[in-house]
């Protein structure tokens, strides 16, 4: 009886993947031991600082780079096993961190080239090509020279270059650094549509508010190493219940911040406040009965010989999820 093929479960499955550059002394460990899957169909973020680890794990978990050790299979096939590569190839989009254009094409000749890099049928590359540049806003600047764009319809034309091959996994490295935010929102809405169109989509990227509002699931990393792994939502709850309330102080040295969070922590016997960090000039306080106590957990910082620039009373980000794992702000 003739076996019937299973399709996987996981666009990507990475075990103990590691990576190191340099030797000796000059020897750098980029990557230490990642292990994570992908789900297929859903937006899978990579969040850190730079230089945490993030790009460099993404370039081994498509087959750009050679891993020092570990495993990893992609759309169930591994990427070593030459047989595989021309497959995976065609699976994969790569929408890359730096703008990459050709500035002598127009907007149309660039998907173009691309198209026919792929060799995809002439029928389908018009109509891919159509439909991406009207969702893309770039139906005005077909035939303009891509040198000419604006920094943020360059940045547009980079991200669907990655997808005139229709890949089935995708993968947007910072895809919205230098951005303004009509432009940031557009590539937001069409990134969160990828899904809907049967797609697989990884994301790196250091902005935690791009991480909350496009990932299905987030993986925090730093230094090299997964710190954790849920959904935005289940990473915010785990850091605490109850309203943050952030102190911009002026003129205020590090120790003096240390014994300001100090004494905070003391407050009314630490009933009123769960928890006191400190990131830059701010104090940042968790409190599940903020208005009732606000005034004198004013006059208290006030007699600590400080004085309030700046309140703000906020919900729970990722940055503060990154700082209650790392003891520092995300943007450090």
């Amino acid at each position: 009886m003739r076996k019937l093929a299973i399709e996987p479960q996981y666009a990507i499955e990475v075990k103990g993947l590691r990576k190191t550059f340099g030797k000796g002394e000059n020897k750098v460990e980029a990557v230490r031991g990642v292990s994570l899957q992908v789900r297929k169909g859903e937006i899978f973020g990579f969040l850190g600082p730079n230089g945490a680890g993030k790009t460099t794990s993404l370039r081994m978990m498509v087959g750009l780079l050679n891993p020092s050790a570990g495993n990893v299979i992609i759309l169930g096939k591994d990427p070593k096993e030459k047989q595989n590569q021309d497959f995976i190839k065609e699976k994969i989009g790569i929408i890359p961190q730096e703008v990459s254009l050709y500035l002598e094409l127009t907007v149309e000749e660039n998907l173009w080239f691309i198209a026919n890099a792929y060799r995809v049928p002439s029928a389908d590359a018009k109509v891919t090509i159509d439909k991406l540049i009207s969702d893309m806003g770039l139906e005005e600047k077909r035939k303009a020279l891509a040198k000419n764009l604006s920094g943020g319809m360059k940045r547009r034309l980079n991200l669907i270059m990655g997808l005139v091959h229709n890949p089935e996994l995708v993968l947007c490295d910072e895809p919205t650094p230098g951005l303004d935010p009509q432009s940031r929102v557009v590539v937001w809405e069409y990134i969160q549509d990828l899904p809907k169109q049967g797609k697989t989509v990884i994301l790196t990227t250091h902005f935690m508010e791009e991480a909350d509002r496009l990932s299905d699931r987030v993986a925090i990393i730093d230094n090299g190493e997964v710190l954790v792994l849920d959904s935005p939502k289940a990473l915010k709850k785990s850091v605490g219940e109850g309203d943050l309330v952030e102190f911009m102080l002026e003129n205020t040295e590090k120790d003096h911040l240390e014994q300001i969070a100090s004494a905070l922590r003391e407050f009314n016997g630490g009933k009123a406040i769960q928890e006191v960090y400190i990131s830059s000039n701010r104090v940042i306080m968790r409190s599940k009965d903020v208005i009732s106590n606000l005034s004198r957990i004013l006059n208290h910082i006030e007699d600590q010989g400080a004085e309030v620039e700046n309140m703000a009373i906020r919900n729970t980000t990722l940055e503060d999820v990154f700082i209650s794992l790392t003891g520092r702000a995300l943007r450090n």
